[in-house]
């Protein structure tokens, strides 16, 4: 107070600076050495902070009394608080200015109490820091500490050049990118693992019996406080740290604006996911040894409680670390995961494009998507996912290429095994993106499989099976074939090209392809969506994913059946064309001008007549039609599964069965010849539809029934119900083929009518047979051919 008195009456300002700086020699000072002298640093710390607090007391209590104060009094008061405030920010610079020159000084980190030379003067800094934690709690000596550090430290982030700096004419090199994120990385853990050591020994509690009170005022939470001011700056700085580097050269990437620099920024995301998470591993055990370092294990009390404020401590710390490391991380994996799901969705499409197949804009479905929010477990990290828009090809567009130009665009296997490749790389990044958090990577890993999906079902399978199966036409050639065919040419493809068949069987083998590449059921460590969404144990992910599944293959499925229904379709046309327009021509035998005349029915081209040729083993139209199906049968094979083709096969049989029975039963009729040639045909054609397939039992029946044309009229009986004669034997064809089959296929013989100038009468045989039978003729009426298909067969 006489110092602060004395100097305003000589109107000389003290130099107070000078005197603490020690510019001023020590014998020639005014200051009380107390202040002036170094190594009475922490004892002139304590006076201070004591003083001040005085000066802050004194002022709280006359702030509402000033009228009773004496003005004397009040104005040695302020002089005197004016110099206890110059000589605390004289001394705290001086302390600081020490701190800065012993630790830019720098050396080893040795912490043993006999380091020697070359080492970091640790034990200074301690002093030095219990010194300052009388100033504002330590806060200038946390700031200068922090950015003593960041500047003298890193370098690579407070002092280099920003990768947003780079010129965008720059070529983009990963290489170069991945050395510079792994060179950052390295140095930021490399440091704060080196100076969390030196944290905890300069601004940790005494150990028990250090005589320098130092606990006083290093209190167990002022390293914690220090290493995340540290943390914070170096990782979130808005200008040089950590995170604002990686958000810059994302930046600079994106002002490329091209698909290579979206490819090049993908990758970039997944090396810096990758870093940060070594990083913040090693940071954490980094920060448990600088608590345990910092001496918390030397005063254990009999409770227990410095175990748990050490436990409460390191846990805290580690808190932080998770905060920051999600904080980095949380919005590359959004930027991550739209990017991702974009880049996908061109790379399926865009080959389709480039090989000028025509997309359609179709619309957004979301029946299986998940929620646009997605939010990572334990921080507030919005995730919203891109929702890819379908665009399916254009089925008129198909068509109009024709097969060839599809099986040589996008049937091509390099085309069908692109968009598989690119996903099977986007589960592998999404696995190291997500693959901490499960929720979150079961979620995205769902989200790309419902894409790929939508694309390869929607966009790309379903249009081109509809497509395929539209390029068939329903309706047979208008010009009769030319019977028979020569054999020493390719058969005619009956309207369904093999090029239809190539195509389904590259289709089948890219479904099998997309199943096997992607979902992987059951195979364990494959990477695919079956083993993470496993590992992940998120049932709901996993059942939203195989109910994606099921209608993806419930949907192809569907589509295929209509495609193969239609060659089906278009097998029966055909063949119904060689069989009836063919077959009946004039062109194909010449018998039934001769028997028109004798007998006034066309026939067909089994009513020939008697002492006619048998020296052709077949019909020219049936063996023109076995040498086309038998064709047609090696394509099929190739392109469908064999349960498909035993399926597809059956129903053609069954199709060829009913279109010859429905012809005899309806417009031909059978010569005693004309029964041996029949007989050789439905041999010839049995031997087709016995190439695959389940059952044929109706071509044996039919072989049975042929037999009534061979057979002359005063045997028939026996044929029909046995030789006993009874009908209700449960003998004959009648027992074997049912009555009324029996009865309609033998009024088909030539010889059961004849014509009168009254119509057509049944010849005496069929009268007396059928009165001798007591059965009714089921072909005075109307008779339906629908019930003797195939399908209404008896199995023999």
């Amino acid at each position: 107070e006489k110092l602060a008195e004395s100097e305003a009456s000589r109107g000389d300002e003290l130099k107070i600076n000078e005197e603490i700086r020690g510019a001023v020699a020590h014998n020639s000072c005014i200051l009380d050495s107390l202040y002036t002298r170094p190594d009475q640093s922490l004892e002139a710390s304590k006076v201070l902070k004591q003083l001040r607090a005085v000066v802050k007391a004194r002022a709280n209590s006359t702030a509402g009394a000033i009228g009773d104060v004496d003005p004397n009094s009040s104005r040695r008061f302020m002089l005197t608080a004016n110099l206890i405030e110059r000589i605390s920010k004289a001394l705290e610079a001086r302390l600081l200015n020490s701190f800065t020159q012993i630790y830019s000084a720098g050396g080893q980190y040795d912490f043993s109490e006999n380091a020697g030379h070359g080492c970091i003067d640790w034990k200074e800094l301690r002093h030095l820091a219990q010194a300052l934690m009388h100033f504002e709690y330590g806060r200038r000596i946390q700031k200068k500490f922090v950015h003593m550090v960041t500047i003298s430290r890193f370098p690579e982030l407070f002092q280099a050049k920003k990768p947003s700096d780079i010129d965008d004419d720059d070529e983009f090199d990963m290489d170069a990118t991945r050395s510079l994120l792994s060179g950052l990385f390295h140095r930021v853990s490399d440091v704060c693992t080196a100076e969390f050591e030196l944290i905890a020994h300069v601004f940790g509690p005494a150990p028990d019996g250090d005589p320098s009170g130092a606990s006083e005022v290093l209190s167990e939470d002022m390293p914690l406080q220090v290493a995340r001011a540290l943390l914070q700056r170096v990782i979130s700085d808005k200008q040089n740290g950590l995170q604002s580097r990686i958000n810059g050269l994302l930046a600079s990437i994106d002002r490329r604006g091209d698909f290579h620099a979206g490819a090049a920024k993908l990758d970039t995301f997944v090396v810096i996911h990758e870093k940060a998470a070594g990083l913040f591993h090693l940071l954490k055990e980094a920060s448990k040894k600088m608590v345990i370092s910092s001496g918390r294990f030397k005063s254990v009390n009999s409770d227990g409680q410095s175990i748990i404020a050490t436990s409460n401590a390191e846990q805290a710390l580690v808190q932080f670390l998770t905060a920051q490391e999600a904080q980095l991380s949380g919005s590359h994996r959004r930027g991550y995961l739209n990017l991702e799901l974009r880049l996908l969705n061109h790379e399926c499409y865009s080959p389709l494009d480039q090989l000028g197949f025509v997309l359609l804009k179709g619309e957004e479905k979301r029946t299986y998507d998940r929620p646009r929010v997605l939010e990572s477990s334990g921080t507030e990290t919005i995730i919203e996912e891109f929702h890819a828009p379908t665009l399916p090809l254009c089925v008129d567009s198909l068509k109009q290429k024709g097969f060839k130009e599809i099986l040589s665009g996008i049937l091509k296997q390099s085309v069908l095994r692109q968009p598989l490749i690119r996903a099977t790389d986007s589960l592998a990044r999404a696995r190291l993106m997500f693959g901490s958090d499960s929720d979150d990577t079961a979620r995205v890993i769902t989200a790309i499989y419902n894409q790929m999906c939508s694309f390869y079902g929607d966009a790309f399978l379903y249009p081109l099976i509809e497509s395929l199966g539209e390029m068939l036409s329903q309706r047979s050639p208008a010009k009769e074939p030319q019977l028979p065919f020569d054999e020493n040419v390719p058969p005619h493809d009956l309207g369904v090209e093999n090029f239809f068949w190539v195509s389904m069987e590259r289709i089948h083998s890219a479904i099998k392809a997309f199943d096997r590449e992607l979902w992987a059921e059951n195979r364990a460590e494959s990477g695919r969506v079956w083993d993470i969404l496993k590992n992940c144990d998120d049932v709901q992910s996993i059942q939203m994913a195989r109910e994606r599944r099921a209608s993806f293959f419930v949907e192809l499925e569907r589509k295929g059946n209509e495609a193969i229904a239609r060659a089906l379709e278009t097998l029966s046309t055909h063949i119904r064309w060689i069989l009836v327009t063919g077959g009946e021509s004039m062109l194909a035998t010449g018998g039934n001008r001769i028997l028109h005349h004798i007998t006034g029915q066309s026939g067909g081209p089994y009513a020939v007549p008697a002492g006619s040729s048998l020296d052709a083993p077949n019909s020219p139209a049936v063996k023109s039609l076995c040498y086309c199906l038998r064709g047609q049968f090696v394509h099929i094979q190739a392109a469908l599964t064999p349960e498909s083709l035993n399926t597809f096969w059956t129903a053609l049989s069954i199709r060829l069965y009913d279109i010859l029975v429905s012809r005899i039963l309806a417009h031909y009729y059978v010569s005693t010849v004309g029964a041996v040639i029949l007989g050789r045909d439905v041999d010839a054609l049995r031997g087709v539809a016995l190439l695959a397939g389940r059952n044929h039992s109706h071509w044996d029946n039919l072989r049975e029934l042929v037999t009534l044309y061979m057979t002359p009229p005063d045997a028939l009986k026996a044929m029909l119900v046995g030789r006993d004669g009874d009908i209700n034997s449960g003998k004959g064809l009648f027992a074997a083929m049912g009555r009324d089959q029996s009865l309609v296929f033998m009024s088909r013989r030539v010889d059961y009518r004849y014509k009168t100038t009254q119509g057509f009468k049944k010849s005496g045989w069929a009268m007396e047979l059928l009165n001798d039978l007591g059965v009714n003729d089921p072909t005075d009426g109307n008779v339906n051919i629908a019930l003797f298909s195939a399908e209404n067969q008896k199995s023999s």
